[in-house]
């Protein structure tokens, strides 16, 4: 069944791993049968989910759809040809369909004349272009050094990265690093406190969180949170900025989410990765914003993901422009390979972390979460699925969960407008 929300949790369940409390303390066995006390203890203890044995019993998404009158399930249909060019038949193409599906007829009950608003990216028809669009004589090391020479970051993310690099950080460190940025100190207890942990009680100091969440995870968030504060100056006409990163911020939420099914593999680091995976993105929005609102109509016109409209104008795609940046900032390589191979997983010495976040990727675009330029699903094949060793069955959990933290993280992560 794997990892269900405590409100899902039900008597008669079996715990499929050891369950921890937020602060380490063992709560209960792997293999335990559930009762009404056990859930009442780990509500008490602040457990906000928990993995447990067995197929998960819910409906598969696509039987909602199939529930809604013919016009509406067309209607969903129609407004789905720009995100799925194709209908897809083999998972996990299909679930993520399905998922978009069921959140495209339900905004479609609920309001006929929004057609979708909610689950879709823009209606805009695509501007007829010439099948033959020039290159433009720049490369992907040309931008990062323009935008190296344009902005610096702050001071605080060279010290959070000494503490990271540092085999001797501890609570005092993090805590004497960030605490000298009153802003990043600000959005990171607010984060710390939102639904991304669930914690019984407020955290109110820097010190407290890192002995709650750890050290090198907290500096991990802190990195994030530094990092998405360099874009703050994108003008509107190019991108909207709080549906950019409400986009990221789910890319996020979803990979932490699937991350947690994995043993060895950092929550925190997949969170940033997916909160990261776009900035290549805002490097072509600031540096070159005609060739990158061309590659969005080329997409829309051709029905190809935007990466490929990437190459075909620039000769790179945002993934490897994003990657160059972080490797100039000395971002922690594991983030900079996701980063790198989030659209080509497969091409990675190390595919795991980018095969989960390409797949957090495109749940983000079939739950709705799609304005970070993007207009055409990115395909993941079964082979990238593989690469998870996750089954489909993620998916629903996974959005539950998500839509419990995402709105919440957006706002204490970003602040108001967006960045």
């Amino acid at each position: 069944m794997g990892l269900l929300h405590v409100d899902q949790l039900q008597a008669g369940m079996v715990l499929e791993k050891n369950l921890l409390a937020f602060n380490g303390r063992f709560l209960l066995p792997r293999g335990i049968v559930l009762t009404e006390k056990h859930i009442q203890t780990m509500k008490v203890w602040g457990v906000v989910e928990a993995s447990v044995e067995g197929d998960l019993p819910a409906e598969p998404l696509k039987d909602a759809a199939a529930s809604m009158p013919p016009e509406v399930v067309q209607e969903a249909g129609r407004s789905l040809e720009t995100l799925f060019p194709s209908t897809p038949s083999t998972s996990p193409m299909k679930d993520f369909y399905s998922v978009a599906m069921e959140r495209t007829t339900a905004a479609l009950m609920r309001d006929r004349s929004q057609r979708g608003a909610q689950a879709q990216q823009p209606r805009s028809p695509a501007r007829r272009l010439s099948s033959n669009i020039p290159n433009l004589s720049v490369t992907a090391s040309d931008l990062v050094s323009r935008e190296l020479q344009l902005a610096s970051l702050p001071d605080v993310y060279y010290r959070i990265m000494e503490v990271i690099n540092s085999t001797r950080s501890s609570a005092s460190h993090i805590a004497e690093a960030v605490g000298k940025d009153t802003s990043l100190l600000s959005r990171l207890l607010r984060l710390v406190n939102s639904a991304f942990y669930g914690f019984p009680s407020k955290i109110e100091t820097v010190t407290r969180a890192v002995a709650i969440v750890g050290t090198r995870e907290l500096s991990t968030l802190a990195l994030g949170v530094a990092a998405v504060q360099y874009f703050n100056d994108i003008p509107s006409e190019y991108v909207d900025m709080k549906s950019f990163w409400r986009h990221s911020v789910a890319c996020g939420v979803y990979a932490r989410l699937m991350a947690s099914e994995k043993i060895g593999v950092s929550e925190e680091r997949l969170f940033v990765s997916g909160l990261l995976h776009d900035l290549g993105k805002l490097v072509l929005f600031r540096q070159v914003p005609l060739s990158a609102r061309n590659a969005i109509e080329l997409a829309l016109a051709k029905k190809i993901p935007l990466c490929e409209a990437e190459r075909e104008i620039l000769g790179f795609d945002h993934a490897y422009l994003g990657a160059l940046l972080l490797r100039e900032w000395k971002i922690p390589s594991p983030l900079e390979n996701a980063v790198r191979f989030h659209h080509s997983p497969l091409s990675s010495s190390s595919p795991l972390d980018p095969a989960l976040l390409a797949s957090a990727d495109a749940l983000a675009m079939a739950t709705g979460f799609s304005g970070s330029g993007s207009v055409v699903m990115p395909q993941i094949s079964p082979e990238i699925w593989a690469e998870t060793g996750l089954s489909a069955a993620v998916f629903q959990p996974v959005i539950l969960q998500g839509s419990r933290q995402i709105e919440d993280i957006t706002n204490a992560f970003l602040g108001n407008g967006g960045a």
